[in-house]
């Protein structure tokens, strides 16, 4: 058995660590919204409404805090709760999981309406 340890794998103790450890390619950003930490409570909507941790939020997507693992190309129906807007619901397609955290999300199919409230909420989150 190998130790994770000596292979330099060593596993992130919080979810902010594991994004930021992204097996994404290294390079520019390509990130074209500015984010939010969070956390902020959501729900993904399926049969019954799952409760879920939203971070790293902007008008472009999200990370889904879950145990459950969740394949890259999957439709998602999220409710997020936003400081000062209320719920709002998005619809969103998994990007990638990181195993024991969750997974990302970039929201599709995004009215304009709801983009700019969820840009004004981030803002006043921002500047707080």
């Amino acid at each position: 058995m190998v130790n994770r340890h000596q292979q330099g794998c060593e596993k992130p103790d919080t979810i902010l660590e594991a994004m930021a450890a992204s097996d994404e390619p290294r390079g520019a950003n390509r990130r074209q919204h500015a984010r939010v930490p969070g956390p902020f409570d959501g729900y993904r909507i399926s049969v019954l409404p799952i409760p879920v941790q939203i971070y790293d939020l902007s008008p472009g997507g999200c990370f889904v805090n879950s145990l459950n693992e969740q394949k890259p190309g999957i439709r998602v129906v999220l409710e997020i709760e936003l400081p000062g807007e209320g719920r709002i619901k998005v619809t969103g397609e998994t990007l990638y999981a990181k195993p024991d955290f969750g997974y990302a999300v970039r929201f599709v199919d995004m009215p304009s309406d709801l983009a700019a409230r969820i840009d004004a909420a981030l803002r006043r989150l921002n500047e707080e």
